[in-house]
């Protein structure tokens, strides 16, 4: 993978985690392309198109007291051919409802596809497996319920 290109598709996955904690939905996708998929939650989530993807994720984190953190971490990027990349990204994400005394947080791996569109790299599909992931109260830490592919929820 030529070193522009690698850079390139770090910044377009770096600025979808700005964009969607920032909650600026046209910029966010703007990253997509018009036909792109998503498989967020292990599947359960899934959508076609970019208006379908953002508006799941406008729906799911628009509310004003909605605080989230997304990062991602450890990109493991191939070139398929000359205009089509795959990337495999570690997630480390935190949702806060104060509000609501509650917040999630966890850990996944991304999958993601990347076309070159008019000199430009898109992100063609997105989606995501769970490591784990826990609900707790927010105001005191205490743990609701803790989830993890490698053993049974409680």
């Amino acid at each position: 993978m030529h070193p522009d290109d690698h850079a390139a598709i770090c910044a377009l996955k770096y600025a979808y985690f700005r964009h969607l904690d920032l909650k600026e939905y046209d910029a966010l996708e703007a990253l997509f392309t018009v036909d792109a998929t998503s498989s967020y939650s292990d599947g359960r989530q899934s959508y076609n198109g970019a208006a379908q993807i953002v508006g799941f994720l406008r729906r799911t984190m628009d509310t004003p007291s909605l605080i989230s953190m997304h990062q991602g971490h450890h990109p493991e990027l191939r070139m398929i051919d000359d205009h089509t990349a795959e990337g495999t990204w570690y997630l480390v994400d935190r949702v806060i409802l104060p509000e609501s005394d509650y917040e999630i947080s966890g850990t996944a791996f991304y999958a993601d596809r990347y076309v070159r569109d008019g000199g430009h790299w898109k992100i063609a599909h997105t989606g995501y497996s769970r490591v784990f992931e826990e609900h707790r109260t927010h105001s005191t830490g205490a743990l609701i319920s803790f989830t993890s592919r490698f053993s049974s929820p409680s």
